[in-house]
C-alpha cells in the first residue's frame, strides 16, 4: 500500500484525483496536510484560453481527528490567468460546508451525533 493509497483511508478520497499532497506537519496536537491543485485546467477553460499563474493563499479546512490529534486540510488552488483579458480564473471545489471550515464529510457526522 503506497502513501496515497493510505491517505485514502483518512481523508477525502476525491481530494487526490484534484489536489497532490506537498507537505504534512505534525506535532503533539494537530496534523496538517498541505495540498495544492493538480494542473488540470477547469472544465470551462481550455489550454489556447490560459496559461497557469501561481496559486492562491492555503484555505485552512478541519476534518475528522486523527488518534486524538485535530486534523486540517491546507488547500491551495491553482490560479489561472486568461491571456487575452489578463482575468484570473479558478476551479470550484466544495470541500467545506457552506459558512464553515469544515469538510462537508465532518459536519455530516457531527449532525449525525447530535440527534
Amino acid at each position: 500500500m503506497d502513501q496515497n493509497e493510505l491517505l485514502k483511508i483518512f481523508l477525502p478520497e476525491w481530494l487526490f484525483d484534484y489536489f497532490d499532497l506537498v507537505k504534512v506537519d505534525t506535532n503533539e496536537s494537530t496534523i496538517n496536510f498541505f495540498l495544492d491543485e493538480k494542473k488540470i485546467i477547469p472544465d470551462n477553460l481550455s489550454e489556447c484560453q490560459v496559461r497557469s499563474n501561481g496559486f492562491t493563499a492555503y484555505t485552512k479546512i478541519q476534518d475528522f481527528p486523527i488518534k486524538g490529534k485535530a486534523v486540517y486540510l491546507h488547500v491551495r488552488k491553482r490560479k489561472w490567468i486568461d491571456c487575452k483579458t489578463n482575468k484570473i480564473h479558478t476551479a470550484k471545489y466544495e470541500i467545506n460546508f457552506k459558512g464553515t471550515q469544515l469538510t462537508k464529510e465532518f459536519v455530516a457526522f457531527l449532525k449525525s451525533t447530535n440527534q
